[in-house]
């Protein structure tokens, strides 16, 4: 793999992401008072044609089992109170190191006592350093990045059709959602109702992602769908496109046909603040897992059903599931039948062709894929829950209070239950935190090759 600059020259934008894990050591050094050498970093990195994003993978120099292709870097702890900025010294100090590297991050961090944590950074990259367009550090929304020593400027004033919103979080919590990016990963029944939410809340860049068409079955799910999308065979991205510039057409839409882990896909979602996996599919689970862990993109999971029995529907359910890039995995949670992934993974020419050669005894992998039955209120409640709580996460106001919620719809006081679940010792998803694109092999898995490649949609 070659370095992130790659003879392409500077990027139009570059971005560090910094995980909570990270962020609290540097809490934990900045009490003790004791360092005043910088401290050596290890990142991973993600370049697409537009953007680089630098991972934080560890506070600390390389280790023996580190995948290639990590990049080092420096940090220095600023006074309390103090503007982050390098000094003379610490410029030169800073070129001397970087000139014999390809790339090279500089980061002073510091933060007055209840004020926001303060950021600067540069890139050495192509020759000369380069100042970072923005900064995303989980759960700090209210981080400011310096540029050239020089705070943030002030953001624009909220309209009028946000006040109930801004009453009820303050200003400040929707400009903190217009310089915001959520990327959704399914545009039916959950996403149509997740992706509006957002949009009328003031988020200011939206990456929607979906590969297929509205369907008959999609109208008593799916938002803002009718009839003629049936007919017009519209792709589900393009609707939602549609909506959100209804909405408020000054929001940023990005518009994949595609999935995750399609390179093109992953590329999109590591500039995301948040991510919502809206398909209910163990497959894109694991990937939105694994992107949450290895691009240090916090991600909720939501999704619903309705069990039943002897003619009576015994529960509604509806699962919000959170990945931080520290929690647990798909795996370790034992979320994850290998056998219905395969199955997802397979086309129906696949199928068709193993039940052919098998005979009167096919495999499981053969079946049809059992349906997930649901109905439009339930995933209206999934996807609406969703999108508040990551509404909560990127204006600072409140976090999810859960890991894995379920709760029925119709059992007394809707049966809420948390189910925590640790990591499994024998998983090495913990790893691969911040490990982005250098953690590529360890990926749940690749693309089946019968998936038609990603493309953006035009808006």
């Amino acid at each position: 793999m070659s370095m992130p600059h790659s003879g392409k020259g500077a990027p139009a934008r570059l971005l560090l992401r910094i995980g909570r894990q990270e962020l609290d050591r540097l809490d934990e050094l900045a009490s003790a008072a004791t360092v005043t050498a910088p401290l050596d970093l290890t990142l991973g990195w993600c370049r697409s044609d537009t953007v680089i994003v630098f991972t934080l993978a560890r506070i600390g120099g390389p280790d023996a089992g580190d995948p290639p292709g990590l990049i080092a870097g420096h940090l220095r702890l600023a006074a309390a109170g103090e503007a982050p900025v390098f000094s003379p010294a610490e410029q030169q100090e800073e070129d001397a190191r970087a000139a014999g590297c390809p790339v090279f991050v500089s980061v002073t961090a510091g933060r007055g006592k209840d004020a926001p944590r303060r950021i600067a950074a540069r890139v050495w990259l192509a020759g000369k350093w380069h100042d970072l367009a923005a900064i995303a550090l989980e759960g700090e929304p209210d981080a400011e990045l310096f540029v050239g020593g020089a705070a943030p400027g002030l953001a624009a004033p909220p309209p009028d059709r946000v006040a109930r919103f801004t009453s009820a979080f303050g200003i400040e919590a929707y400009q903190r959602l217009r310089r915001s990016t959520v990327a959704v990963i399914g545009a039916g029944g959950t996403g149509s109702i997740a992706i509006p939410t957002l949009a009328r809340a003031g988020v200011g860049r939206l990456i929607i992602v979906d590969s297929d068409h509205v369907s008959p079955s999609n109208l008593e799910r799916m938002h803002a769908s009718f009839p003629e999308h049936v007919a017009a065979r519209t792709l589900k991205a393009e609707l939602a496109c549609d909506h959100v510039a209804r909405i408020d057409p000054e929001i940023a839409v990005e518009a994949w046909v595609g999935r995750l882990p399609q390179r093109a896909i992953v590329e999109a979602v590591a500039t995301a603040d948040v991510v919502l996996g809206c398909t209910d599919q163990q497959s894109s689970r694991l990937a939105l897992a694994d992107v949450a862990r290895r691009y240090l993109v916090p991600a909720i999971d939501c999704g619903g059903l309705i069990e039943g029995a002897n003619g009576r529907v015994t529960g509604q359910i509806v699962q919000l599931v959170r990945f931080r890039p520290g929690d647990p995995c798909p795996h370790c949670r034992k979320m994850i039948d290998p056998l219905r992934v395969r199955q997802e993974l397979m086309s129906e020419a696949e199928r068709t062709a193993l039940r052919a050669t098998a005979g009167s005894a096919p495999p499981p992998e053969a079946a049809d894929i059992p349906q997930i039955d649901t109905v439009g209120y339930i995933t209206t409640v999934s996807g609406t829950l969703a999108a508040g709580y990551a509404i909560g996460w990127l204006t600072g106001r409140f976090d999810p209070p859960f890991e894995r919620m379920q709760m029925n719809l119709i059992a007394e006081c809707l049966d809420v239950t948390n189910r925590r679940q640790a990591h499994d010792p024998a998983c090495q998803c913990r790893a691969l935190r911040g490990m982005a694109d250098q953690g590529a092999e360890a990926a749940p898995f690749t693309p089946p090759d019968h998936w038609p490649p990603a493309r953006r949609l035009e808006t």
